[in-house]
């Protein structure tokens, strides 16, 4: 029974095939709390813990990177392969 963040506020739903609320830290009224809308992606990226194959966080619409056909990453794993990516250089952004 998860607890998601609406326009009206933070509402607690029972059911049991609702999707998990979104992990992303997010900046509301100058403090750095979880998103929680409802999720409809699952990071595709490396694994956070040992024993896992992605990431698996989820994620919400807002927060989900397109990276290829049916593969989203995170913010955080966003920015980690932003940074490994040997063709970004000093016109990528102008391409």
């Amino acid at each position: 029974m998860p607890f998601y963040r609406l326009k009206t506020g933070i509402v607690h739903m029972k059911g049991s095939r609702l999707p998990s609320p979104c992990a992303a830290r997010v900046l509301i009224d100058g403090k750095q709390q979880v998103c929680l809308a409802p999720s409809g992606y699952l990071c595709d990226g490396p694994p956070q813990r040992q024993g896992a194959s992605t990431c698996d966080q989820p994620m919400c619409e807002a927060h989900a990177r397109q990276i290829g056909p049916n593969r989203h990453l995170c913010p955080a794993c966003y920015l980690n392969h932003r940074e490994a990516d040997p063709q970004r250089g000093l016109f990528t952004s102008i391409v």
